[in-house]
């Protein structure tokens, strides 16, 4: 009998699941949207003559937690997470910490306390991966927007785990501690470390000595396996089931397994995945979401708004360039599925507020909505910001983005860069974990002193403050020597040998590096210590600090015109045949071979435009060629005549010679744009 009630949940859940989620695509809107209105439909609170068991529906939703996370874990190696961490890593660190924060700081002016207001801030750091990968099946990104995007999210992904530990040890203590807490990460990287040390050693070869009987079926059911039962060892260990099935799932992929595993996979997680979101329209009460909805508007626009201003930010200092990262800002303007997963653990450990659910469904619903809207309007507000960024600064971030390609994500950065930033990374976490000890421990550790110190209880306050201030003050010395040391490293290998000194683009260049650091710093500074220090004078503090931020850089750009106007007349002279004028002839590009042409710009394209090319007879303005590609031109030779730093308004014609700066990939991308339909 329970075996017939079980069929028929399944048989009800996938059936109005599928009615709803094809109406949704045919409204070209995410299935999630149509997987939540099915949970409406046959949950217990509209008058609906459809029902499905709510506990036997969640059982089965808890499956697709585990397919959803194990495919995850197949899509990650230990090696992309070293590729993605300095740029895309960087600007996930800033979106995390800038939600995490702002959003615990709009729960406690919503008048909840500091636990129910991290749970808020918690479940709408996260974007979601499924709305994403589905609004990118409808408009396609560039490649290099895409890689970008994706590299955030594993990011993002990865924090999760850690977050959903945090979180689980918050429910279960119902306080914030510094005990809890750090017995909670202790045990979570000790258990971490043990399982994908253990893993790495036995499970890649049983997958490959499987994958070696060429039988589907049998890999399928042993990756399968292996998924559930690391996530029910994890269980036992006191984590969530999510935690087992996504090492699993790296632990496959370290195989070399991965992708076909995962394409094996996938119809299963996708339906689970679609019960999973059913489940959580099923415990929706439209009432409450409607009781609750102008809360969930404010949180909906927080979070578009605070989407794109942190991906933004985090993405141009991390050096991804003004398209990349606004166009990032835009897609990941959501919450999902991890949104329900952790509220879920608030909800069930009765800290967090009942209303939670409803408003993190609302926000769901709504934010599934905007996303394709917002990649539909990414490239017009990606030409509107490049128009209005002054020129100089525009040529300075093209100028940084190259850079931080070369010297960053290249690996070719000389052995004092690596050790500078292996520095500067290792003394602000420290010093993030001592301020996060102080503020969480202050109380104890004054109530100590007074019990136990003598005389010195007397002043246990500033006993304890000065304490802490003498052991972070090594750390905080080497902070600052080791970033003002990068920040001259970066200058020196700014201008190539041979150049001449360019004294306001290396200027420019450390007030960059300084920035990128003290946001890194300050804003996971601010989200872990947000939950103690609740007063708005906080808030107004980081407002302040970021304003003289945005001052020193913007006061740093001073003198780069002339810098860029020098450099761009040494390149529009190298652009004149040897010869002087000539006929127009095919289509071509090449690589001028002066490294000193510009500062930092070793990369520099000569294009030249065919009779063909679709590019003639139209401006750069027109063919939108730097908001596209990323690729800025510098200068344009015709006929003996040379167009130094072109405003955007001159008409292209055959025969014109045009240099191009930027990154590998934006040359790649602005030379195939200039050339095609050309006869080269």
């Amino acid at each position: 009998m329970s075996g017939s009630h079980f069929v028929a949940d399944l048989a009800t859940v996938l059936g109005v699941g599928a009615v709803t989620s094809v109406l949704a695509r045919l409204a070209k809107q995410s299935s999630i949207l149509g997987y939540l209105t099915a949970g409406l439909i046959v949950g217990p609170y509209l008058p609906v003559p459809i029902f499905a068991d709510e506990g036997r529906v969640a059982a089965m939703a808890e499956f697709g937690v585990v397919l959803v996370m194990f495919s995850i874990g197949l899509e990650f190696r230990l090696s992309k997470l070293a590729r993605v961490l300095p740029t895309s890593g960087f600007s996930g660190l800033v979106q995390i910490a800038a939600l995490l924060w702002g959003g615990a700081s709009l729960g406690i002016a919503l008048g909840w306390n500091s636990v129910e207001a991290l749970f808020l801030g918690g479940a709408i750091c996260i974007s979601s991966t499924m709305v994403v990968t589905s609004a990118f099946a409808q408009r396609p990104p560039e490649d290099d927007v895409r890689d970008h995007i994706l590299g955030i999210l594993v990011f993002q992904d990865v924090a999760a785990i850690a977050l959903m530990a945090a979180m689980t040890a918050v429910a279960a203590g119902g306080e914030l501690t510094v005990g809890e807490m750090g017995r909670t990460l202790g045990m979570l990287g000790l258990t971490l470390l043990a399982m994908i040390a253990g893993g790495l050693l036995l499970v890649p070869p049983l997958v490959r000595a499987v994958a070696r009987l060429e039988s589907p079926e049998t890999s399928t059911v042993a990756a399968t396996g292996l998924c559930f039962a690391m996530a029910l060892l994890a269980e036992h260990a006191g984590y969530s089931v999510a935690l087992g099935a996504f090492i699993a799932g790296i632990l496959v992929a370290e195989s070399g397994r991965g992708h076909p595993t995962e394409h094996r996979i996938a119809p299963i997680r996708d339906m689970f995945a679609a019960i999973f979101f059913v489940s959580v329209g099923m415990t929706v009460d439209p009432r409450l979401a409607l009781e609750h909805l102008p809360t969930s508007l404010v949180v909906t626009l927080f979070v578009l708004v605070a989407q794109v201003a942190s991906v933004t930010l985090g993405g141009v200092l991390s050096g991804n360039g003004v398209r990349r990262s606004l166009s990032a800002g835009l897609a990941l303007g959501q919450i999902g599925e991890f949104a329900f997963i952790i509220g879920g653990i608030g909800l069930a450990a009765g800290v967090a507020r009942p209303e939670l659910q409803p408003i993190l469904v609302t926000v769901a619903v709504l934010t599934s909505f905007t996303t394709p809207l917002a990649l539909g309007l990414a490239p017009r507000a990606v030409s509107w910001l490049d128009r209005t960024i002054p020129g100089p600064t525009r040529r300075f971030l093209s100028l940084y983005e190259e850079w931080v390609e070369r010297f960053v994500v290249g690996g070719s950065a000389p052995g004092p860069i690596r050790r500078a930033l292996r520095a500067i990374i290792l003394d602000g976490t420290v010093l993030i974990v001592l301020a996060a000890l102080l503020a969480y421990g202050f109380g104890r550790a004054e109530a100590w002193l007074v019990e136990h110190g003598g005389a010195l209880g007397e002043r246990a306050n500033a006993v304890v403050v000065a304490g802490a201030l003498l052991v972070a003050l090594p750390f905080a010395v080497g902070l600052v020597r080791n970033s003002v040391a990068l920040g001259r490293l970066a200058e020196k290998t700014l201008v190539p040998p041979g150049a001449p000194v360019r004294p306001a683009v290396g200027r420019a260049m450390r007030t960059m590096v300084y920035a990128c650091i003290g946001v890194g710093l300050v804003l996971p500074s601010m989200a872990v210590l947000r939950p103690v220090f609740a007063r708005p004078a906080v808030g107004l503090v980081a407002v302040l600090l970021a304003s003289l931020a945005v001052v020193v850089v913007w006061r740093s750009r001073q003198g780069l015109e002339g810098d860029f106007l020098s450099g761009a007349q040494r390149i529009a002279r190298a652009l004149a045949p040897a010869e002087g004028p000539s006929e127009p002839g095919p289509a071509e590009s090449t690589r001028l071979s002066n490294p000193a042409l510009l500062p930092g710009l070793d990369a520099v394209a000569r294009v030249e435009l065919g009779a063909k090319s679709q590019a003639v007879g139209q401006t750069l303005a027109d063919i939108d060629l730097r908001a596209r590609t990323g690729a800025t031109v510098v200068a344009i030779y015709r006929s003996g005549d040379r167009v130094v730093l072109p405003t955007g308004r001159e008409e292209l014609g055959a025969g014109d010679v045009l240099a191009i700066t930027g990154t590998a990939s934006a040359l790649e991308a602005a030379t195939r744009v200039l050339l095609r339909g050309g006869d080269q």
